[in-house]
């Protein structure tokens, strides 16, 4: 082999390490950028999971309020208010509710029945019953002394596509705070507002009616009885019953 054949074959062996030098540097580059991104992005879905997983969190906590809807605004509503549970013990006593009106707490043992989606402010329904409704995942749509009375036909007319797990009824004992003579309840949450808006029905009913525990897993759970049906038409022992759903009147 000649001198100028030996010097090729080292300078082709020396380029072929250089090439091979390249080739495993690229090569790291590729590895070592993906496995950053790789890194990064694995960084990214756990702080977006801690925060999102927090943001449920606090919105599941006694005292969160949701915010107000336009509608809701509109009709001089609060946001929803997720409330402390007040117990559910059935009894056959009046009752003596923290809020007005309760949301949870001690009840009739016999809930509203179902079909009767309204009441008149001389029904003479125990405001207890209707709490048992909650318990069972209805939505009740207090209104007190002081609603207008247009206001009060207004929700009348509602209540009779509100949809059978929306009742209608009377708060006949102290008035309602600030001013808020309409308040939408679920077990354990709250919507005062001043006038009566089909649309805040609606989105409340929709949001609220038979929770399940993946809507509500606040300290105060979601109704012990979600799901269940209403009472019976016995109301001997509480005074007469008026009642209107739709165009239908029991007595």
């Amino acid at each position: 082999m000649g001198k100028k054949s030996a010097e090729r074959n080292v300078r082709l062996e020396q380029l072929r390490r250089e090439q091979k030098r390249k080739e495993r540097r690229r090569a790291l580059l590729i590895y070592g950028t993906s496995g950053f991104v790789a890194v990064v992005l694995l960084v990214g879905i756990i702080i977006y999971s801690v925060a999102d997983t927090h943001s449920k969190n606090k919105t599941r906590e006694v005292g969160y309020t949701a915010a107000a809807s336009s509608a809701a605004t509109a009709a001089g509503c609060t946001g929803t208010v997720n409330d402390a549970s007040q117990g559910s013990t059935h009894l056959s006593t009046t009752v003596s509710y923290k809020a007005s009106p309760p949301s949870s707490g001690s009840h009739n043992l016999d809930p509203l029945p179902d079909g009767i989606s309204f009441y008149n402010p001389a029904s003479g329904i125990p405001v207890e019953r209707a709490v048992h409704n909650l318990e069972h995942g209805f939505i009740v749509g207090w209104y007190d002394k002081s609603l207008p009375a247009a206001q009060v036909e207004k929700l009348r007319s509602l209540a009779a596509n509100a949809g059978p797990r929306f009742i209608g009824v009377p708060w006949t004992r102290s008035a309602f705070p600030d001013g808020k003579h309409f308040v939408l309840t679920a077990w354990d949450r709250t919507q005062r507002c001043t006038t009566v808006s089909a649309d805040v029905i609606k989105d409340f009913v929709a949001k609220h009616a038979n929770p399940d525990s993946t809507g509500a897993t606040w300290d105060s759970p979601t109704a012990p009885e979600s799901g269940a049906q209403g009472g019976t038409l016995d109301v001997s022992a509480d005074g007469p019953l008026t009642a209107q759903s739709g165009a239908t009147t029991a007595t």
